[in-house]
C-alpha cells in the first residue's frame, strides 16, 4: 500500500495589545518546523477597532501586505471559515523574519481603550 504525502497544516499566532491611537511593531521569526507560510488573517478582541486600523507585513524580507492596508480586509469573523478569509501567500518559513506594523486610528473607541490583536500565520509542514 502506497503512503500518501499529505501536507500538515499548522498555525503560528502573534499576539499583542494595542491602545487607541498607537502604532505597534512586531519583529520575530516564523517557526523553524514550518516549511511555508500559506496564508494570513487577524482577529481583534474589540471589533469596534476595525474601522481605521491599518497593517503592514513582511515575511522573509518580502513585503506581503503594503502600508495602510485596512485591517478589516483581513479580519476573521465567527461566521467565516479560515480558508475563506485568509489572505493567500506562499513564503518560506523555517525561521524566516516576520515584521508587522499595526496602526490604530480608530474613532470608535474611548481614549483609554486597548484591545488584543492576534495575527495568524497559516503554515504548511511537509511530513518527514
Amino acid at each position: 500500500m502506497e503512503e500518501q504525502n499529505t501536507t500538515i497544516k499548522k498555525l503560528q499566532v502573534v499576539k499583542f495589545e494595542v491602545k487607541k491611537g498607537d502604532t505597534f511593531e512586531f519583529n520575530g521569526n516564523t517557526k523553524t518546523e514550518h516549511d511555508r507560510i500559506k496564508g494570513i488573517f487577524l482577529r481583534l478582541s474589540n471589533q469596534q477597532a476595525l474601522q481605521g486600523a491599518t497593517l503592514r507585513v513582511w515575511i522573509d524580507d518580502t513585503e506581503i501586505i503594503p502600508d495602510d492596508t485596512e485591517v478589516a480586509l483581513l479580519h476573521h469573523s465567527d461566521d467565516m471559515s479560515i480558508k475563506d478569509v485568509a489572505f493567500p501567500v506562499n513564503e518560506k518559513a523555517k525561521n524566516s523574519p516576520i515584521r508587522i506594523i499595526y496602526k490604530d486610528n480608530s474613532e470608535n473607541l474611548a481614549v483609554a481603550d486597548s484591545y488584543d490583536v492576534r495575527v495568524y500565520l497559516l503554515a504548511d509542514v511537509e511530513p518527514k
